[in-house]
């Protein structure tokens, strides 16, 4: 059964038991990387997921903590072996970052060829990015101040099971539909700051959503005492969790 394993839980500082954000979408014998925050292959490595198995990358927009491992992973990749473009996905300008990053580390292909196959995911709700096995990803839209970011569904007809993860956004229409009847729904609470939310406001969305449950993400790790935080998402009826690096949620 294909799953959705949690590789970072934090916001943008990480702690010893918090990485920067970063998931895996895993099925039998291939992984689909969301974010790309610390050391993707490091954190893979702990579920026996070997270099070969990762087939593509979706990144949400282009903040660092979200971003910023995929130099690493790219190299990682080509030193295992690897020698097929990666795709990557993501809005136009996040493409355009990640490839000026590996431009800038000098990470084309060393054999001249190139080292990530980029691929656009327009700015409108209910676009297919991606099929992957039985799992089907579609992307919306997010209100994430003027950076151009992304919100994903995860589905499975097999099994009938969703789960959709936020992103970076405040509470927005577009994040709503995308999440309507989801099994789960991973929302990130950064805080009340202008293109993130709060517990409350991650609450809201779930119960105008119709989830079945909400697991808190990308939220703070220092000075904030994670019960009071959970406890903090008040007005969602369902069972409401922070997602700790390493939980796993089937799919």
């Amino acid at each position: 059964m294909p799953q959705l394993i949690v590789l970072g839980s934090a916001a943008s500082v990480p702690d010893a038991g918090h990485d920067t954000i970063a998931l895996a979408l895993r099925g039998s014998d291939w992984v689909v990387l969301i974010e790309c925050g610390g050391s993707p292959l490091q954190k893979l490595a702990r579920y026996d997921v070997s270099p070969s198995q990762v087939r593509a990358v979706i990144l949400t927009h282009h903040h660092a903590d979200h971003l910023y491992g995929l130099p690493i992973l790219i190299q990682g990749l080509w030193l295992s072996g690897h020698r097929t473009p990666l795709p990557v996905y993501g809005p136009p300008q996040t493409l355009e970052i990640g490839r000026r990053l590996l431009e800038l580390l000098e990470l084309p292909d060393p054999e001249g060829g190139t080292a990530a196959a980029w691929h656009s995911i327009p700015r409108r709700e209910g676009v297919r990015v991606l099929q992957m096995g039985e799992v089907t990803i579609t992307a919306a839209p997010v209100a994430h101040g003027p950076w151009d970011t992304r919100a994903l569904r995860f589905e499975n007809p097999v099994t009938g099971r969703s789960i959709v993860y936020s992103s970076d956004t405040e509470p927005c229409p577009a994040l709503i539909r995308l999440a309507a009847g989801a099994d789960l729904l991973l929302h990130e609470t950064t805080g009340k700051y202008p293109g993130h939310s709060s517990p409350r406001e991650a609450a809201e969305v779930a119960r105008e959503a119709g989830v079945m449950r909400l697991a808190l993400i990308h939220y703070p790790v220092y000075g904030v005492d994670p019960e009071s935080w959970r406890r903090a998402a008040i007005g969602f009826p369902g069972p409401v969790v922070l997602a700790q690096d390493g939980d796993v949620y089937p799919l």
